[in-house]
């Protein structure tokens, strides 16, 4: 379980790593396209925390564990 934790944990900063490698390389010339990149990858984060989220994935997980 830990293996696939960690495992799971490195995919997606890898994944998050190669993004901005291309976002940069994409926008190197434009820095202020490098900005609104920025700013929508924060927003983006604030709406995955959103309580309606968190709440659809708990449901989903107590209905996994219960079958």
């Amino acid at each position: 379980m830990r293996n696939k934790l960690i495992v799971t944990y490195l995919a997606l900063a890898g994944m998050n790593a190669l993004a901005w490698i291309w976002a940069w390389a994409a926008f190197a010339d434009r820095p202020s396209l490098l900005g609104i990149a920025l700013l929508a990858y924060m927003f983006g984060l604030r709406h995955a925390f959103d309580a309606d989220h968190i709440a659809a994935i708990d449901n989903v997980v107590r209905k996994l564990m219960q079958e």
